[in-house]
């Protein structure tokens, strides 16, 4: 029997990056979560066609704030998809405002999929 959850990253699809911190970010442990697969994965990947990668610069900034975040004890692995989703789009929300909707989207998605009102 397959599993019901399956990895979900965060952000961009693999399709739309070769290498570089493009890659580092998508792959950093805080940027992908298990969700249910048949229902929440679907819904996310049927509404958001596409995030976009943001610039390199941008990226390295956000990897920094993680690292930084995560020394400090500001993320941990228990945080659920809504708790990641919002640390994503404050680290884009004021540089990238194109990859910051995308997320912003794919958060509102998860928070009425868990009947969860999301913060203005």
């Amino acid at each position: 029997m397959k599993k019901a959850t399956n990895r979900h990253h965060l952000v961009w699809y693999r399709r739309d990056y070769s290498k570089g911190w493009a890659k580092c970010l998508r792959d950093h442990w805080y940027l992908h979560v298990e969700i249910p697969r048949d229902t929440l994965h679907r819904k996310i990947h049927y509404e958001i066609d596409h995030i976009p990668v943001p610039r390199a610069i941008s990226i390295k900034s956000a990897l920094d704030q993680l690292q930084t975040l995560e020394q400090s004890g500001g993320i941990h692995k228990e945080d659920n998809i809504e708790r990641r989703l919002m640390v994503l789009c404050a680290l884009f929300e004021c540089i990238e405002p194109k990859t910051y909707d995308a997320l912003k989207k794919q958060y509102d998605i998860v928070c009425e999929f868990y009947n969860k009102k999301a913060p203005k």
